[in-house]
């Protein structure tokens, strides 16, 4: 199934963004503040299609997290995907 229109350089950004609080979660820190941030701004900048695609992004990565036993990681980009919106 192809994806929605969306911006694929916006998503990417996102997703960085996203991937380098999860280094951070894994570390240790508490990143839930920078992580809505972020999130409130995806909504903001990206219109449906984009939140859409970025979203399911976030739960393949959750997924992927998940498989190589990484919960830190998982739980923060599934926090990600259900705050994109």
């Amino acid at each position: 199934m192809s994806e929605p229109k969306h911006d694929e350089a916006l998503v990417n950004n996102f997703l960085e963004r996203i991937s380098a609080l999860s280094v951070s979660a894994f570390d240790g820190a508490d990143v839930s503040g920078e992580l809505a941030q972020i999130m409130r701004e995806a909504a903001s900048r990206a219109d449906a299609g984009t939140l859409q695609v970025l979203a399911q992004r976030l739960r393949e990565r959750a997924e992927a997290a998940e498989r190589e036993g990484q919960a830190v990681v998982r739980d923060t980009f599934a926090k990600a995907a259900t705050l994109a919106k």
